[in-house]
């Protein structure tokens, strides 16, 4: 869970979301991992492993680590996260506007 939620956290802020709308879709990467481990769980019924049942407290579980690394995550982002630098050049023609980027 605390890895998807990682995960989801710097997936969301590649995308380019604010960090709290990263933490949002990191929460969200802990809560699809643990549905989807309680559906792989209970898909071995199909195959006859009767003893294999879907249990919501390993979802809870998944999604309570999900947000421990999502939120050391969102602090990373909210301490390293810098926003891009902005500038402008006005002449008598036209306007330019652009993102500084450091090389």
């Amino acid at each position: 869970g605390a890895l998807a939620g990682v995960w989801g956290t710097f997936a969301g802020n590649s995308l380019e979301l604010t960090p709290e709308q990263s933490a949002l879709f990191g929460v969200a990467a802990s809560v699809a991992a643990g549905v989807g481990k309680e559906l792989w769980d209970v898909s071995w019924c199909i195959l006859g492993d009767k003893s294999a049942t879907f249990d919501a407290m390993d979802i809870a579980a998944t999604t309570l680590g999900g947000m421990i690394g999502t939120g050391l995550s969102y602090v990373a982002l909210k301490i390293f996260k810098k926003p891009p630098v902005i500038y402008s050049v006005v002449n008598d023609k036209s306007i330019q506007v652009g993102v500084k980027i450091q090389l």
